[in-house]
């Protein structure tokens, strides 16, 4: 609801309130992206976004900030983001945790690539403001949580092929 009257508010003059165009936006597109895409990504293996050579230490992730926007998620008021970060986990219900990761991490994927778009869109038309406060949104909304997401996801499947080994 929001994101709704901030468009209402700031549609008429995007240049003039850039940062309120560009987060009520993303907030409607991140709601419509997830409505759409949830079954598809839910219903994915949870093995199916692999992950690069480069990722499976974390030292990449760790290097551009994951821990430091993972503290500011839980110790923050931020937190109210994502309030199924602190659930407690059972050992039985790892590969639904998986299944729910891939999903956050496809919805960040989708919506960063449509908000990265956007703010490549209003550079080109010469709304320069509107588009440096898509970047900064995109980088803030999608970028961190989607690399979060994929470290998090690693630490998991860990686990789970642990557990694997330890039942065969």
């Amino acid at each position: 609801m929001l994101a709704m009257v901030g468009m209402i508010i700031s549609v008429p003059d995007m240049d003039g309130h850039p940062v309120m165009f560009a987060t009520s936006l993303t907030w409607v597109i991140g709601g419509v992206t997830g409505l759409f895409a949830q079954k598809f990504l839910l219903g994915m293996d949870p093995w199916r976004f692999r992950f690069r050579r480069w990722e499976c230490e974390g030292r990449v992730y760790r290097w551009v900030g994951v821990n430091v926007f993972r503290w500011v998620l839980k110790h923050t008021p931020l937190g109210w983001l994502n309030p199924g970060m602190k659930m407690t986990i059972r050992r039985s219900s790892l590969e639904e945790l998986l299944r729910q990761m891939n999903f956050a991490e496809g919805a960040h994927l989708i919506g960063g690539v449509i908000t990265l778009g956007l703010s490549v869109g209003f550079f080109g038309t010469g709304h320069r403001s509107v588009g440096l406060a898509f970047a900064v949104i995109t980088l803030l909304v999608h970028f961190y949580p989607l690399i979060t997401q994929r470290w998090n996801r690693g630490r998991v499947a860990r686990m789970v092929r642990r557990q694997a080994s330890r039942v065969a």
